[in-house]
């Protein structure tokens, strides 16, 4: 009971967050204008360019980790604290839904990767409702420089998600599937030889060979839907907040309903919230099953690192 309460507490906490931050506005919003795609330079380290978008992924993974390690402070304990409470019933509800599609001889080995996506795209992309953050910028002239932006919506940090998650899924697969697993579910023949005649049956290798290509250039393009997929949500839904705190700002000039102006873009807020929590489950959820098809055959053994 005490855990339910402090969660509707922070909830409020959170709402009202939500409604402040809707009504600060985006500085120089014009719905005329939309938010650049291109992340713009904060400052240079080194002679390295770092944008609004890598700040805010900064600033975004250092009070994740910070987070997590105050709410397991002094370490795992046998009497569950409220941090670890709350850790271990997101870990078991994670766990409940990637487990049956990467298999259990996979998960423990894939796990860490795959809750690691989910918080970092999920905090990520609610950062952006956060006071401040697509708000906080330097009038260069009449158009708006931006400090601090949410992570996501630069196609850099999506790109970057989507080539560890290709990297990750090759380790992962070679290492505790094996090469003879992997190249047998791309080119090998999946027909059974005693269903059909011997000669289509060995005909069908040269089809089966040449599918595989076909399915080696799907591979490739999982880095372009992953990056794209995650980019225009949260890019789109950066915009759509821009434009909706624009029309609330024009609205004031109308004396009926400007004591209510703040109320438009709040729906659009919660929206965005869902949007946040469905783009960081789609995207673990497509790395899980990209390990899960060559991974989850219904082995009921141990993994083992395969040998070569």
């Amino acid at each position: 009971m005490r855990l339910a309460n402090s969660t509707v507490k922070y909830f409020l906490c959170a709402l009202l967050a939500l409604i402040f931050s809707s009504s600060l506005g985006y500085l120089g919003a014009n719905p005329e204008k939309a938010v650049p795609m291109a992340a713009q330079k904060v400052f240079t380290i080194t002679g390295q360019k770092i944008t609004d978008a890598v700040l805010t992924g900064w600033v975004v993974s250092l009070l994740l980790i910070a987070t997590i390690r105050k709410m397991l402070r002094g370490g795992p304990q046998l009497i569950p604290t409220r941090g670890q409470a709350i850790l271990e019933g997101v870990l078991s509800l994670l766990k409940s839904i990637m487990e049956p599609i990467v298999g259990k001889h996979m998960f423990k080995y894939v796990f860490p990767m795959l809750i690691g996506y989910f918080f970092f795209i999920l905090i990520n992309n609610l950062s952006g409702l956060f006071p401040g953050i697509g708000s906080i910028a330097i009038m260069d002239g009449e158009t708006p420089r931006f400090l601090v932006r949410p992570a996501n919506s630069d196609l850099n940090t999506t790109l970057a998600l989507a080539l560890v998650s290709l990297f990750g899924w090759a380790y992962f697969t070679f290492r505790y599937a094996g090469p003879r697993a992997v190249f047998h579910e791309i080119f090998g023949n999946k027909a059974e030889k005693n269903e059909i005649s011997g000669a289509v049956y060995y005909l069908l290798f040269l089809v089966f060979f040449v599918v595989g290509f076909i399915e080696c250039l799907s591979i490739i393009f999982r880095v372009v839907s992953l990056s794209f997929r995650l980019y225009g949500n949260a890019f789109g839904g950066e915009n759509l907040l821009h434009h909706m705190i624009a029309l609330s700002e024009n609205l004031q000039n109308f004396s009926i309903i400007k004591y209510l102006s703040f109320i438009v873009p709040l729906p659009f807020y919660l929206l965005e919230f869902l949007v946040a929590i469905i783009q960081a489950s789609v995207f673990t959820l497509l790395v899980s099953v990209y390990v899960g098809l060559i991974s989850n055959k219904g082995e009921e053994h141990e993994a083992q690192p395969a040998t070569i």
